[in-house]
């Protein structure tokens, strides 16, 4: 488990680096350190920039839900990313299981609309897991601080 902790910072920072292209959007992903899932491996539609992710639980508890932000940001408003999308769905992740599931998020042409209306030639569509569900009823939140982490 201590190896899949340590994986997980590692390849959420790899994925954020390794983004997909539709005209002048780029698709990324970000994974917090903290959270008890990996979302990987986004596969892309004509009409979606997330068509469907790779879940992997890494936690020790089964997950029933996860709730998905996508955020939108430019050059010019990279300090002040604006969501665009969001969703909760429902999966039920074993602890080390993994499934691909279509989350239909990151609609195509309304981002190369909005990235055109801001008068910018690039923008980046980032893809996040805000929280996730317990089977057990407790729930992880991405907005809370980490275990250990001072409260600012």
């Amino acid at each position: 488990m201590a190896s899949s902790r340590f994986l997980g910072p590692v390849l959420g920072m790899l994925l954020a680096g390794t983004p997909a292209h539709a005209e002048d959007l780029v698709f990324t992903m970000l994974t917090s350190p903290s959270c008890p899932v990996l979302a990987s491996a986004p596969e892309q539609s004509k009409d979606f920039g997330f068509q469907s992710v790779l879940f992997r639980n890494d936690s020790d508890k089964s997950i029933q839900t996860l709730y998905l932000t996508v955020t939108f940001y430019t050059a010019k408003s990279r300090d002040k990313e604006e969501v665009v999308d969001s969703a909760h769905i429902y999966i039920a992740l074993e602890p080390g299981e993994q499934k691909r599931m279509d989350v239909f998020l990151g609609r195509i042409q309304a981002l190369t609309q909005k990235v055109k209306s801001v008068g910018q030639s690039v923008a980046w569509v980032k893809l996040f897991v805000d929280s996730a569900e317990y089977s057990d009823g407790s729930r992880w939140d991405g907005n809370q601080p980490s275990e250990g982490t001072p409260a600012k």
